[in-house]
C-alpha cells in the first residue's frame, strides 16, 4: 500500500516537473531576446579585426542583445566617412578621419577607445635603406593621401628634419604592402606591423621607424557612434562595448586558439601571426577609457598637417559624448 502511494506521489511530481518546462518554454518562447543592430564601420580588414570576427561566431555580441553587421570601407576614412553621412552606418572604429568628421560637422561623437588607441602604422624599409634619411630623394608608398598612414608618415618625416617635398610618396590605397615592398620599385610603406614581420622573416626588408614614437600627447584610435544612436539607444552602445570587451578578453585568454583562427581565416604564415599578437596583445587597454588630452592632441596634430582648419577649438563636450552614461565597471 506504502509502495503505490510513494508511486502516484513520484508520478504527480514528474508531471507537475513536465508541466512547469513547458510552461516555462512557451513563456520564453514568446519573449525571445530582441537583438538590436549596430552597423559598424570598419577600416581594418585584416589580422587586427580578428578578435570582434571570431567573438562574432562564437555569438558574444548576441549574447549581449547585439546583432553586428560589419561594414568594411577598404577605401580608407573618406569612404567611411561618407558612409555615416549617408546614414549607412551607427557606430565605427577606426582613426583620425573620426576626428576630421566631428570637425567639419559630422553627427557623431566619441563614446569609447578600442583596445589599441595609439597609432600602430610603421614604416617598414627595403634592406638597402638603413635610417631614415637615407629616404631622400626615394619612393614610398603610404595609403590614401590624408589617411592616417600617409599622415604619419609625414610625421616621421618631419622628425628626422624632412618633408614630403624629399621623398616622392604614392598613394596606393588598400594595395598589398608588402606586394609593393617587394616589387623593387619603392624603398619603403608606411604600413602594418604584420609586414614588418613578415619582411624580417623572410629578409626582404626591416622596421625602419615606428610611427607612435614620433607623437606627443596623442590618441589616434576611437569608437564612435552617430547622434541619433546615442539620444535613442545609449543601452545599445552600452551592450556593444560590453561586447567588445568580452571579444577582446576572450581572445587575450585563448591565445592559441586566437593564432589558429587567425592563420585559418587570412591564410597568413603562423609564425607571423605568432609574433604579431605577440607584440599587440600586451599593448591592448581593455579599460576603453577615452584620452581626453589625447583627443585634444590628436585634433592639433590634424591641424598642424592642415587636415582640418586651425580656428577649430577642441570642445569637449562637441568631441565626446559625456551623457549617455556608458559605464564598463
Amino acid at each position: 500500500m506504502i509502495r503505490k502511494v510513494i508511486r502516484s506521489l513520484v508520478v504527480v511530481l514528474l508531471l507537475a516537473v513536465t508541466m512547469l518546462s513547458v510552461a516555462d518554454g512557451k513563456a520564453g518562447s514568446k519573449n525571445p531576446q530582441k537583438l538590436v543592430t549596430i552597423r559598424l564601420a570598419n577600416l581594418a580588414v585584416g589580422i587586427s579585426s580578428m578578435p570582434q570576427q571570431m567573438a562574432l561566431e562564437k555569438g558574444i555580441f548576441k549574447k549581449h542583445g547585439i546583432d553586428l553587421k560589419v561594414i568594411n570601407f577598404i577605401k580608407g576614412g573618406a569612404e567611411a566617412t561618407a558612409g555615416v553621412a549617408s546614414g549607412q552606418v551607427d557606430m565605427g572604429s577606426y582613426g583620425s578621419p573620426i576626428i576630421t568628421g566631428i570637425a567639419k560637422g559630422l553627427p557623431i561623437k566619441i563614446v569609447a577607445s578600442p583596445p589599441n588607441k595609439r597609432i600602430e602604422f610603421v614604416l617598414v624599409a627595403t634592406n638597402a635603406i638603413k635610417k631614415v634619411t637615407d629616404l631622400k630623394g626615394k619612393t614610398v608608398a603610404t595609403g590614401a593621401l590624408g589617411g592616417g598612414n600617409h599622415q604619419s608618415f609625414l610625421k616621421i618625416l618631419a622628425g628626422h628634419g624632412m618633408s614630403e617635398k624629399d621623398v616622392k610618396i604614392v598613394a596606393t590605397g588598400g594595395t598589398d604592402a608588402y606586394m609593393i615592398l617587394t616589387s623593387g620599385k619603392v624603398a619603403a610603406v608606411e604600413t602594418n606591423l604584420e609586414v614588418a614581420i613578415r619582411a624580417e622573416l623572410e629578409g626582404t626588408g626591416h622596421l625602419l621607424a615606428e610611427s607612435a614614437k614620433y607623437y606627443q600627447n596623442y590618441q589616434h584610435s576611437f569608437v564612435f557612434a552617430t547622434i541619433k544612436l546615442i539620444e535613442t539607444n545609449p543601452q545599445a552602445i552600452h551592450n556593444f562595448l560590453k561586447a567588445s570587451r568580452e571579444a577582446y578578453q576572450y581572445a587575450k585568454t585563448h591565445q592559441e586558439e586566437l593564432i589558429a583562427y587567425t592563420v585559418k581565416k587570412l591564410n597568413m604564415d603562423e609564425r607571423v601571426v605568432r609574433e604579431y599578437w605577440k607584440k599587440t596583445i600586451p599593448k591592448w587597454d581593455l579599460s576603453f577609457k577615452i584620452d581626453v588630452p589625447g583627443t585634444e592632441g590628436a585634433l592639433k596634430t590634424l591641424q598642424e598637417l592642415k587636415e582640418i582648419d586651425p580656428n577649430v577649438v577642441f570642445d569637449q563636450n562637441r568631441f565626446i559624448e559625456a551623457h549617455c552614461k556608458i559605464k564598463l565597471n
